[in-house]
């Protein structure tokens, strides 16, 4: 099916997922490339940015967890046999690229909390990437690969429970003192 209305595709190609296995492993490059992305490049740019010193030290401690959950992944490659390789993320590129369209229309003071939601919706699309992972490792009885991941599940959503809090105080804040230009 083309994503252009009205145009047939050019070439259909073979499924090039044919395994759970191999499905597990397009998970795990999807994970591998969200993951160090967020500690590349996204999760410094808005610890960064931001100016809520309760944010900015929310997000620098997410960055440390982060790092550890892209070794986590390599391990979980290790484990299969298979070499560490990232798959696209789109998911994360339309939660990237939706932030930065909203950041810059937005008054300077209630910038925190739209970070804030931007890192909320990440962790939500990760919590779910790893969910999936999760269970098709349980199924395939790969143990020690759904423990690393769960592992890493584990933080996310700890870092989701904090980031909450941190949009309750923001929204709180921006509800209560109106931007001023």
């Amino acid at each position: 099916m083309s994503t252009i209305p009205g145009k047939a595709p050019a070439l259909r190609l073979p499924p090039q997922v044919e395994t759970a296995r191999d499905l597990l492993l397009e998970h795990l490059g999807k994970l591998l490339t969200v993951e160090d992305t967020l500690a590349k490049r996204i999760l410094p740019h808005l610890a960064q940015d931001t100016k809520d010193e309760e944010l900015k030290s929310a997000l620098e401690e997410h960055l440390q967890e982060t790092r550890a959950h892209v070794q986590r992944i390599k391990d979980a490659f290790a484990a299969l046999g298979e070499e560490p390789r990232g798959k696209p993320a789109l998911g994360l590129d339309g939660l990237r690229v939706e932030r930065d369209d909203l950041v810059d229309q937005v008054m300077p003071a209630l910038r925190p909390a739209v970070d804030c939601e931007a890192a909320m919706g990440t962790e939500h699309y990760e919590i779910n990437a790893y969910d999936a992972a999760i269970r098709l490792a349980g199924e395939l009885g790969l143990e020690q690969v759904a423990e690393l991941l769960g592992a890493n599940l584990a933080d996310e959503t700890a870092a989701l429970r904090k980031l909450a809090e941190q949009s309750e105080r923001l929204t709180a804040t921006a509800v209560e003192r109106p931007a001023r230009k």
